[in-house]
């Protein structure tokens, strides 16, 4: 009798922990988290396209990553769309302002625009376009003209 319950205890045991590795095996991968956003500038302009770039740390290609743009009225992120983590370990998508504001932009990897696997930066729009500033050139002002173009050109104005 004791050696009949012994056998059907080992064999419990196993099937246990057969289950229990199958289940382990099926789980999905853990998520990686973005780790960086950017947009290339910090001041915008309408009807002009950015590549917004989400860098993901220990993510396998082709994680999908969320983008999504905070109202600048405050209300609640929009889900602007989704791109899938490149070879790099980086998600691209291609964002054109139409209002000017502030906002804030958010990618995430785990299918939420506040979950702590997010990442924000904010950007100002401005209704300006590229080039836009006027007809002459800043380089042409005496004295200051080298800087001032400089300047212009960081903002994206030049």
């Amino acid at each position: 009798m004791a050696t009949l319950r012994i056998r059907h205890t080992i064999i419990g045991g196993a099937a246990t922990a057969a289950t229990a590795l199958a289940v382990l095996s099926a789980a999905p991968a853990a998520s990686a988290q973005v780790t960086g956003l950017w947009a290339g500038t910090g001041l915008a302009h309408i009807n002009t396209t950015y590549t917004l770039t989400a860098s993901v740390g220990g993510s396998n290609a082709g994680t999908q990553v969320g983008f999504w743009i905070a109202n600048p009225s405050g209300g609640a992120a929009v889900y602007m769309g989704a791109s899938p983590v490149d070879s790099t370990g980086h998600a691209t998508y291609q964002w054109t302002p139409t209002t000017v504001g502030s906002y804030t932009l958010i990618a995430s990897d785990d299918g939420s625009s506040t979950s702590s696997n997010a990442q924000t930066m904010g950007i100002s729009v401005t209704a300006v376009p590229v080039g836009g500033m006027g007809t002459g050139s800043a380089s042409k002002i005496p004295i200051i003209g080298g800087l001032l173009s400089s300047l212009l050109s960081q903002f994206g104005l030049a």
